[in-house]
C-alpha cells in the first residue's frame, strides 16, 4: 500500500492500540460490572464453555502436580475420550492454559479476563500483518479497532468465546503467505497452520479455504498468472509448508479428526435448498449490515467507516495494491448469497456462514487504506457515499418505528453522516493546515465510538439486550454445585454404579463432570457415534445428535438397568416419572425438594452373556421389543460368532394394545387414512383402550410412525419455523417430543417416528390423550400403543443372574479396569463401556480383540476357566500423532536450515 504519512507501525502503535482497547472495554462492559452480569450465556456458555474451562484447568493442575492426565474420563456422559470431547473447546486454546495462574476460587474471573486477552490479540495480530503491508501508524490503529471490535467478536464474547480464535490466526496466516510470496522464510506460515489446526479442527477447515482464497487473489493482484511456472513453484512452496504445519499439529489434530469421524456428527448434507436462501435472509443482510445482528451466522454490524471505505475501494478496485481486498470481499459477498457455499464452508453440513469472521479483516484493511489515501477523495466518491448513507438512513428510519429501537438504529447513522461531513470538510480545504493531523485521530475516535455504540446496542436494553440471556456473575459454579441440592453426597463412594435423571431434567447436561459422578448425560459437539446409534435405534424420545443419552433414556426401565443406572436424582415433583422399581431412599430436608431413588435391579458394569441376536434380526423389532430383548441377551453384528453363545428364538412379552381414536371437540380433523388437519394449537385426540384392564401392571408406550408436518400457511420463500411438538397425557404424567426446526442445523435431524414412554400403569386406565401442540397438517402413518409387563420378580431374577456372571472388578481407574471371573463355559463379556478402538483388552495377559456389542458398547469374547481380564485405554491415533509431529518438526528444522544456507 502506498504511504501518505511517514509514521509506520511501531511499538508505539501497539501501546496506543492498547490504550484505545482498554477505553473501549471500559465503555462497553462497565455496565455489566455495575449490574453484576457475566459473559456466561445461560445456554451453551453455562453448560459447555465455562464448565469445560473449569474442569480442564483442574485437569491441568492435576497434571502439573504429578497426578497425570486422564485420557478417558468416566464423568463425560457414559465415559469419553478427553481429547476428543474437549479438543473442540479448550485443549488447543493457548489462552486456556493461563487459567492455571489463577486460584481455583477465581475461575470465573479468569474466564472473563481471558476473553479480553483474546480480543486484544485480535487487534494485535492485525497490526503485525498491517506492518508487513506498510500500513501507517494511523491506518493500523483504525484497522485494529475495526477488526478487534467487529460484531463477530462482540457477539461471541457472550455466545462462543473460542469462536474469536480464528480471527487471531487469520491475519497471521495471511502474513505467512505474504512472506512466502516475497521469498522470505515460511516458518511462520507452517507454525500458524500447526497452531490453528491444534486449536480447533472445525475452524481450521474454514481457515484453510479462506487462506487459499487470500493466496489466489493476492497472487493474481501482485503477479497475475502470466508466468505459470513461477505460479506453480510458489504454490508448491505453500503446499509443502502447509503440509509441514499439518504434520506438526498431528499430536492433537489427528486424534481430534479421528474422533470427529467416529462421532455422531459426521456431515450429512443440508436439509434446505442449496440454491437460494429464504427471502427474509436477504432482507436481513441489509438490516444487519451496519447494526449488530446475525442470520444463519452471516454476521454484520460493521462500522460506518467500512461502508465509506468500500465505496472508496470500489472506485479504485483495479489498483494493484488493493485489488486483492476488493476481489476477496467480492468473492465472499457472492458466497453469502447462496447456501451451497455456506454448506461447503461448514464441512458440507448446514449452511451456517461462520466464515464471515473474515469480512472484518478485509474491511479493516480497506478502512486503513482509505484513511491513508483520503486526499484522493473525489467529488464522485462523496456523491456515492451520500447515496449509500441516504439509503441506509431511509431504511433504518422505517425500522426504528417497526422495531421500536430508535437509539439502536439512529446512533450509527449519526456517526456515519459525521464521518462523511468531516471528510468533506477536510477536502474543502477551509480549515487550518495544522488541523489536518487531527483528522485521523477524529476518524479513529468516531469509528471506535461507532463500534462501542453498536456493542452497547447489542448487549443492553435499548437494543437487543443480549445480556439478559447471561447469568449473574458468581452464579455459575454455585448452580453446578447445587444441581441436586447437595443430595448426591448421600450416594455411596465404595461401589461402581451410574447415576441417572428423569425425562423432566432437561437442564442436566454436563454438570455430572463438575459433580464427579458417572452418569449418562453429555452435551458436547462431538459424541461417540456408536452410543448415539444405540439411542437412535431405541428411538429414545430425548435423543439429539449431540445429546444422545439424556434425560434418563426417557425413563425406560430396562434401558436404565442395562446402562447400570442404580440411582436417579431429580426434583421431588418428578417422582411420578421414576421408572418402575426405583424407590425413593432420600429426600432433601430443606430447600427445593430433591430426591434420591434407588433400584436393586441395575445390571453390573460387566457381565457374561450366552444369548445373542444378530443386528439384522434386532432391527426388525419395534423399539419396545428392542428394549425388552436386553433382558434376554446381547446384540452383535451380523456374521459374528462367539463360542458358547446361542441365538435367541423366543417370543418377547410386548403386547400391542387395541385402541380407538376420537378427536376432542373437532380440534383435530382426520382428512385421510393417515392425514390430520389441526386448525389451532393444542389440538387433541383421545386414544381409548378397548380393554382397559389389559394395561394394568405394565409400562405403556405410544408409538407414532411415518410422521410429517406442514404449517397451515407455508411460505416457501420465507424462513418459517418448521418445528413442531407432539405431546401425550396419560394418568398423571405427560411427555413431549420436539421435531426441531430444519434451520437449526446444529441440532436438526428428521424424526420419522416418535416413541413416548408413559410409564407404569398401576391400574386400568380407559384412555390417554395425544396432543398436537402446533397448528398444521400432519401425516401419521400409524399410531400404536404397546404394553410391556413390569414384573418385579422378573427384574430381580435377571439382575441376580447377571450379578452371578459379573466380572469382579478390583481396579477401576480412568484408563484401566482389571477384574477376575471364573467361567465353566465360553461366553461374551458385555460391558457398558462406550465402543471405541482406544480400549484394548487382555485375558490372562494375552491380547483379545473387542467387539461391538449392544449397538454401541464393548464386548469381549471369553474362554472357559479362571480369567484375569484387563482393559486399558489410549486415545486412538495419539501415538501416531506424536510420531508424525516429531517428523514434521524435523522437516521444519531441515527447511529452516536449508533456507538460511541458501539465503547466505
Amino acid at each position: 500500500m502506498e504511504e501518505t504519512h511517514k509514521t509506520s507501525i511501531t511499538k508505539r502503535t501497539l501501546l496506543v492500540y492498547t490504550a484505545i482497547f482498554l477505553a473501549m472495554i471500559g465503555a462497553i462492559y462497565s455496565y455489566s460490572a455495575v449490574t453484576g452480569s457475566s459473559f456466561i450465556w445461560n445456554s451453551d456458555g453455562f453448560t459447555q464453555h465455562f464448565q469445560l474451562f473449569v474442569d480442564y484447568v483442574d485437569k491441568l493442575r492435576g497434571f502439573f502436580t504429578g497426578e497425570g492426565f486422564p485420557l478417558w474420563d468416566w464423568t463425560i456422559g457414559m465415559g469419553a475420550d478427553t481429547i476428543t470431547s474437549y479438543g473442540y473447546y479448550v485443549i488447543g486454546d493457548p489462552f486456556v492454559y493461563l487459567g492455571i495462574l489463577f486460584p481455583p476460587a477465581y475461575m470465573e474471573l479468569a474466564y472473563h479476563l481471558l476473553i479480553f486477552v483474546r480480543i486484544w490479540f485480535v487487534g494485535a495480530s492485525f497490526l503485525l500483518y498491517a506492518r508487513k503491508m506498510n500500513v501507517t501508524h494511523a491506518g493500523g490503529l483504525l484497522g485494529a479497532v475495526m477488526y478487534a471490535f467487529s460484531h463477530y467478536v462482540i457477539y461471541n464474547v457472550v455466545r462462543h468465546p473460542f469462536f474469536i480464535m480464528p480471527m487471531i490466526w487469520y491475519p497471521l496466516l495471511c502474513l505467512g503467505v505474504e512472506k512466502i510470496f516475497r521469498k522470505e522464510s515460511g516458518v511462520l506460515f507452517a507454525m500458524m497452520v500447526a497452531l490453528s489446526a491444534m486449536v480447533n479442527f472445525y475452524f481450521f477447515y474454514k481457515l484453510t479455504l479462506l487462506v487459499f482464497l487470500y493466496g489466489v487473489v493476492r497472487y493474481s493482484s501482485l503477479f497475475g498468472f502470466s508466468d505459470w511456472k513461477e505460479a506453480f513453484r510458489t504454490l508448491g512452496r505453500c503446499v509443502f509448508l502447509y503440509g509441514v504445519g499439518v504434520l506438526l499439529s498431528a499430536v492433537l489434530f489427528l486424534p481430534m479428526v479421528g474422533g470427529f469421524l467416529a462421532s455422531s456428527r459426521s456431515p450429512e448434507g443440508a436439509p434446505i435448498n442449496l440454491l437460494h436462501y429464504p427471502l427474509n435472509y436477504y432482507f436481513m443482510l441489509f438490516v444487519n449490515a451496519l447494526t449488530p445482528g446475525t442470520y444463519l451466522w452471516t454476521v454484520g454490524g460493521f462500522s460506518m467507516f467500512a461502508l465509506l471505505a468500500v465505496v472508496f475501494l470500489w472506485r479504485r478496485r483495479s489498483e494493484t495494491g488493493v485489488r486483492f481486498i476488493w476481489l476477496a470481499v467480492s468473492v465472499m459477498g457472492v458466497m453469502i448469497l447462496f447456501p451451497f457455499f455456506g454448506s461447503l464452508m461448514n464441512g458440507l453440513s448446514g449452511p451456517y456462514n461462520r466464515f464471515t469472521f473474515a469480512f472484518p479483516f478485509y474491511f479493516a484493511l480497506a478502512g486503513a487504506w482509505m484513511l491513508e489515501q483520503r486526499d484522493r477523495l473525489e467529488k464522485r466518491d462523496f456523491q456515492i457515499m451520500r447515496y449509500a448513507l441516504l439509503f441506509f438512513t431511509l431504511f433504518y428510519t422505517v425500522l426504528m418505528f417497526v422495531d421500536d429501537m430508535v437509539l439502536f438504529y439512529l446512533n450509527p447513522l449519526l456517526i456515519g453522516w459525521g464521518m462523511w461531513a468531516l471528510l468533506r470538510w477536510e477536502k474543502s480545504g477551509r480549515f487550518k493546515v495544522n488541523w489536518r493531523k487531527n483528522i485521523p485521530v477524529a476518524l479513529i475516535a468516531l469509528t471506535a465510538g461507532n463500534l462501542a455504540v453498536n456493542a452497547l446496542g447489542f448487549y443492553y436494553p435499548f437494543g437487543k439486550n443480549a445480556m439478559a440471556e447471561t447469568l449473574e456473575y458468581g452464579e455459575s459454579e454455585a448452580a453446578y454445585r447445587e444441581l441436586f441440592g447437595g443430595l448426591e453426597q448421600e450416594l455411596p463412594e465404595d461401589s461402581l454404579y451410574r447415576v441417572g435423571v428423569t425425562s423432566k431434567d432437561n437442564h442436566v447436561r454436563n454438570q455430572f463432570v463438575y459433580l464427579d459422578l458417572m452418569g449418562l448425560n453429555s452435551y458436547l459437539s462431538l459424541t461417540d457415534g456408536d452410543v448415539a446409534q444405540f439411542a437412535y435405534d431405541l428411538e429414545s424420545g430425548a435423543f439429539q445428535v449431540i445429546q444422545p443419552l439424556r434425560n434418563g433414556m426417557d425413563d425406560r426401565r430396562i434401558l436404565n438397568h442395562l446402562l447400570g443406572v442404580r440411582y436417579i436424582l431429580t426434583e421431588e415433583q418428578n417422582e411420578r416419572y421414576l421408572p418402575f422399581g426405583y424407590d425413593v431412599i432420600h429426600r432433601a430436608d430443606s430447600g427445593p425438594g430433591y430426591i434420591v431413588a434407588e433400584t436393586d435391579y441395575a445390571y453390573p458394569f460387566a457381565f457374561v452373556e450366552d444369548t445373542w441376536l444378530p443386528y439384522t434380526d434386532f432391527s426388525d423389532l419395534n423399539p419396545v421389543e428392542k428394549e425388552a430383548f436386553f433382558q434376554e441377551g446381547a446384540v452383535l453384528e451380523d456374521g459374528l460368532e462367539v463360542p458358547g453363545m446361542q441365538v435367541f428364538e423366543e417370543e418377547l412379552p410386548v403386547e400391542t394394545v387395541p385402541i380407538e381414536l376420537e378427536p376432542v371437540e373437532s380440534s383435530v380433523q382426520q382428512t385421510g387414512e393417515a392425514a390430520y388437519h389441526v386448525p389451532a394449537d393444542e389440538g387433541q385426540v383421545t386414544v381409548t383402550f378397548d380393554n382397559p384392564e389389559d394395561i394394568a401392571g405394565k409400562d405403556i408406550y405410544v408409538h407414532l410412525q411415518g410422521l410429517d408436518y406442514e404449517r397451515l400457511d407455508p411460505q416457501p420463500l420465507v424462513a418459517q419455523d418448521t418445528s413442531y411438538r407432539m405431546r401425550v397425557f396419560f394418568a398423571d404424567r405427560q411427555k413431549s417430543i420436539l421435531q426441531s426446526n430444519r434451520y437449526s442445523f446444529s441440532s436438526y435431524f428428521y424424526r420419522e417416528n416418535m416413541l413416548f414412554n408413559m410409564g407404569y400403569a398401576e391400574e386400568a386406565e380407559e384412555s390417554l390423550t395425544l396432543q398436537f401442540d402446533n397448528a398444521g397438517s400432519y401425516k401419521i402413518e400409524d399410531i400404536k400403543v404397546y404394553a410391556l409387563p413390569a414384573d418385579e420378580e422378573r427384574d430381580r431374577t435377571v439382575a441376580a443372574e447377571r450379578r452371578e456372571n459379573a466380572l469382579e472388578i478390583h481396579t477401576f481407574e480412568d484408563q484401566r479396569i482389571e477384574g477376575n471371573i471364573q467361567r465353566p463355559e465360553p461366553g461374551l463379556l458385555v460391558t457398558s463401556i462406550p465402543y471405541t478402538t482406544g480400549w484394548q483388552a487382555q485375558v490372562n495377559g494375552e491380547p483379545v480383540e473387542t467387539v461391538r456389542t449392544n449397538l454401541g458398547f464393548i464386548g469381549l469374547p471369553l474362554p472357559a476357566g479362571e480369567l484375569e481380564v484387563t482393559f486399558t485405554y489410549r486415545t486412538p491415533w495419539l501415538t501416531a500423532g506424536i510420531l508424525i509431529s516429531l517428523f514434521g518438526a524435523g522437516l521444519l528444522v531441515a527447511y529452516r536450515y536449508r533456507f538460511v544456507r541458501r539465503k547466505k
